[in-house]
């Protein structure tokens, strides 16, 4: 305890006057000038840093980005502003959430749409999911006889399996082999 008050008793008597005026004489118009040149070059390095840092974050494009490095590194640091100027707005990641925001917005409007299209045969407005039209009973989509996917009746092959839908010995062979599947089960 006694070390605390006897150094709060220094503080207390210390004679910042007389420090500052000897610190003061000290500082010449030489020295002034070195402090400046010193304190230009801590902030070059600085806005250096800075716009390494920053070009890298707002393009991929090197050319560009060595042209931003060059143009602070080999004029003064005023020359900030021209790169203030030709930077792009936008950083990477801003980008590329926006994007990914914009794009989600298109996905959410096209999944919210039902889709409308007409029969066929009677041109009544139906649904995509049916399969067959209310209205005329039409039959708007087949299921492939061998991959068990759903096909427009028009088609004549499955655009997943490739497999001829009207070949009648496919048909029977895919038949026979799915009954001795079931066979040996």
């Amino acid at each position: 305890m006694e070390q605390v008050n006897n150094f709060i008793q220094k503080i207390s008597d210390f004679d910042y006057l007389k420090f500052l005026s000897n610190t003061f004489s000290l500082l010449t118009f030489e020295s002034f000038l070195k402090l400046i040149v010193i304190y230009f070059f801590i902030v070059w390095i600085s806005i250096i840093i800075w716009v390494i840092r920053d070009i890298i974050n707002r393009t991929n494009n090197i050319f560009f980005q060595i042209f931003s490095i060059l143009t602070v590194v080999i004029w003064t640091p005023l020359w900030i502003v021209i790169y203030l100027l030709i930077r792009p707005s936008k950083t990477l990641f801003e980008k590329y959430y926006e994007e990914a925001s914009i794009l989600e917005e298109d996905l959410s409007d096209f999944w919210e749409k039902e889709e409308e299209i007409k029969c066929p045969k009677c041109n009544y407005e139906i649904k995509a999911e049916y399969k067959f039209c209310p209205n005329c009973r039409v039959c708007l989509k087949k299921e492939c006889l061998f991959c068990k996917k759903e096909l427009k009746p028009e088609w004549t092959f499955c655009p997943f399996c490739w497999k001829d839908q009207d070949n009648k010995v496919d048909k029977i062979l895919n038949n026979i082999s799915k009954d001795i599947e079931k066979w040996n089960e």
